[in-house]
């Protein structure tokens, strides 16, 4: 042996065995000091990795006086140590942690070398027998597990709980008797299998009424109070990611995304107060063939002197019809479509929603007299009359505009129609009159009339349709991030309601079930109610509780 150089270059060789700790400080190949100590019953129950580490931690502080201050390094059999020390934001186990913190104020770096060539193996074996007192590093560590674990427990969770289910749940024993022997083997079971994974971040808590387990500084929850521990993170409503957060900021367990996803998706209330920002994409129509094919209808109104308008567009030209009427009851519809009829033909398809007088019985018998097929949109949803619906806010603008200006609105409103009609569509790119008349019309503005090839017209404006709704379609269902929708006959959905007040939830808590589907239209019954929806005002709902019957 030798006397300490402060000067000169010292290392030194830990390892440590399933009984004892050893130490040997090298200076110039020659040993300084030979130190060893016997594990406690706690200590020995550490796995092999911890009690590596403890071998390093005692040992520099057994010899501080010689090594504060200085650098030195520290050789060890132990792979993973080299890799914990090497990297400040490497997250090891909760016991390598603190013993790392306690060591900050020392100057070395870990090295590894194999066991074979450890000098230091031999008297981890053979210990020195009086010096098997807890040392204070292991005390200390103890106590920081011990804080961390009792403050890892959720409030309405016992640690008796925790202590109980962990030594009743198989998977959990395989794995704390793993991280004691660091014997870690391939296995079928896929929870065992995610432990493997995080094995350097494990760390087992020896209490007083027994075991449990701790990821890095969380609590491995035992799989019989999982449900539980994810019912207290979700009390209140939290969302899918709010409710993840929450739970790894305490607790950790195998599966938490998918268990905590599942909660989410089939916790009514949640699924009845939170809103969709997705909807299918956009189903565009073939345009039709002619001229008055297929027409769609809707009503503006009422205005404060009590008048609505019938609007009446073509689908193919975009030629609207507009009639001042004084109500919407098929006593004064109906003949006012009669007048439009006989000046433009009987349409093949007639278009709207399903107020009244739409849905009632005269209104089917006019349609099976006149021999036009009546298409009803899917309630509540106005986008399946979208031509009609974009023509009524730009007429109602005219409107207002003609009410501040304090001028004549019938005479205002003519003149838009003669200009909108004269104007080429933004999807054609020709004028509604064109194509629904064959011939452009006079309007204020002055033109020379120049003959035309209606053939080439009528191709242009087909073609520069196909495109133009190609181009809405794409840039809609991009923008309301549209999919088709998976909903089936039999699924249990919510569907969308009106908000009463700033209480309401945006969807019906009580459920429906899907009876009927037809493209995007879903039909839904509850009990003995039934709605007809688009598919985007349905929400599904998995694992759904049983729906009352109708009895």
């Amino acid at each position: 042996m030798t006397y300490f150089n402060p000067k000169a270059e010292t290392e030194l060789i830990v390892d440590a065995s399933p009984v004892g700790i050893a130490a040997i400080m090298l200076q110039n190949g020659k040993v300084v000091c030979y130190a060893s100590k016997s594990l406690t019953d706690v200590e020995k129950r550490y796995s092999q990795t911890e009690r590596e580490n403890l071998a390093i931690v005692w040992a520099i502080e057994h010899w501080h006086i010689y090594l504060y201050g200085h650098s030195f390094t520290l050789i060890s059999d132990a792979k993973a140590l080299e890799h914990i020390y090497a990297n400040p934001k490497s997250k090891p186990p909760a016991r390598l942690e603190r013993w790392r913190m306690r060591l900050q104020a020392y100057d070395f770096r870990v090295k590894y070398r194999s066991g074979e060539s450890n000098m230091s193996d031999y008297l981890s074996r053979h210990p020195d027998a009086a010096s098997s007192k807890q040392s204070k590093q292991s005390k200390h560590a103890e106590e920081h597990i011990s804080f961390i674990a009792h403050h890892c427990v959720p409030k309405a969770v016992t640690m008796k709980e925790i202590i109980s289910a962990t030594r009743d749940d198989s998977d959990l024993q395989t794995v704390i008797s793993n991280v004691k022997s660091s014997k870690w083997t391939k296995s079928q079971n896929s929870v065992i299998d995610t432990f493997a994974r995080c094995k350097n971040a494990l760390t087992v808590v020896y209490l007083e009424d027994g075991e449990i387990l701790l990821h890095e500084s969380k609590l491995v929850i035992p799989k019989s109070l999982q449900d539980k521990v994810i019912n207290i993170a979700h009390e209140g409503h939290q969302g899918i990611v709010k409710t993840k957060q929450l739970l790894r900021e305490k607790v950790y367990f195998p599966g938490i995304d998918k268990q905590v996803e599942k909660k989410c998706k089939s916790c009514i209330p949640c699924l009845a107060a939170t809103k969709t920002n997705s909807s299918e994409p956009l189903n565009m129509s073939e345009m039709p063939e002619y001229t008055f094919q297929h027409v769609s209808l809707d009503f503006a109104g009422p205005f404060p002197n009590g008048k609505y308008f019938l609007v009446l567009t073509d689908e193919y030209s975009r030629f609207p019809i507009v009639e001042i009427i004084n109500s919407t009851s098929s006593k004064t519809v109906i003949p006012v479509l009669d007048k439009i009829f006989s000046e433009f033909g009987i349409c093949e398809v007639l278009k709207s929603d399903n107020g009244p007088p739409m849905n009632g019985h005269e209104f089917a018998q006019f349609a099976n007299n006149m021999g036009f097929k009546h298409r009803k949109i899917t309630p509540l949803w106005p986008q399946a009359n979208g031509e009609c619906e974009r023509f009524m806010r730009s007429i109602g603008k005219a409107i207002r505009a003609s009410h501040a200006q304090g001028t004549s609105w019938k005479q205002d409103m003519y003149s838009y129609l003669r200009n909108y009609r004269a104007t080429p569509h933004a999807s054609t790119n020709i004028s509604p009159a064109e194509l629904f008349y064959g011939r452009s019309i006079n309007i204020k503005i002055p033109s020379v009339q120049k003959p035309s090839k209606q053939g080439d017209k009528h191709k242009k404006a087909r073609q520069s349709d196909k495109k133009a709704k190609q181009k809405m379609k794409s840039y809609t269902d991009t923008r309301r991030h549209a999919k088709p929708s998976n909903l089936k006959i039999g699924d249990t959905v919510l569907v969308k309601q009106k908000k009463d007040n700033k209480l309401t939830p945006p969807f019906d808590p009580r459920p429906y079930e899907i009876i009927s589907k037809k493209g995007t239209m879903i039909t839904a019954k509850r009990e003995d109610k039934q709605i007809t929806r688009n598919s985007s005002e349905f929400k599904n709902v998995e694992n759904p509780p049983a729906l009352p019957s109708s009895s």
